[in-house]
């Protein structure tokens, strides 16, 4: 009886785990001027929108669409079609200046999995 129970605990003996490698913070300044470049916006009479690429930790991008007072951000290397990923608030909003990005590595190897960004969000209603 003892010679079942002691095979699943030799293998369970063998197999580890899998670790987690350091986690950390880097922090990244969103300055639409300095750190983004514009490739799309509105021609004069089709509203006010613009589409900016802004560079993010250590090449990883933060693509946004900014639409009538609304913001929309997409963190890291997108998907081909970039129709699907927009995502807003209903009230009025923006982004804050100052990202933080929470990065596991990995022997050398450092690749952020989150990013921390505050926004801010006006009430649709108006009450506070």
């Amino acid at each position: 009886m003892r010679r079942p129970l002691m095979i699943p605990l030799a293998l369970a003996g063998l197999c580890q785990a899998a670790q987690a490698g350091d986690i950390s913070s880097a922090y990244t300044d969103l300055d639409w001027k300095k750190d983004c470049v514009t490739y799309a916006q509105a021609e004069e009479g089709e509203g006010d929108w613009a589409s900016l690429a802004c560079s993010g930790y250590r090449g990883y991008p933060v693509l946004v669409s900014h639409d009538d007072a609304r913001e929309s951000l997409f963190y890291g290397f997108p998907p081909s079609d970039m129709t699907t990923v927009w995502e807003s608030f209903i009230g009025l909003n923006s982004a804050a200046p100052k990202l933080e990005w929470r990065i596991e590595t990995n022997d050398d190897l450092a690749i952020p999995f989150a990013v921390i960004h505050r926004r801010s969000i006006s009430n649709p209603e108006g009450e506070h």
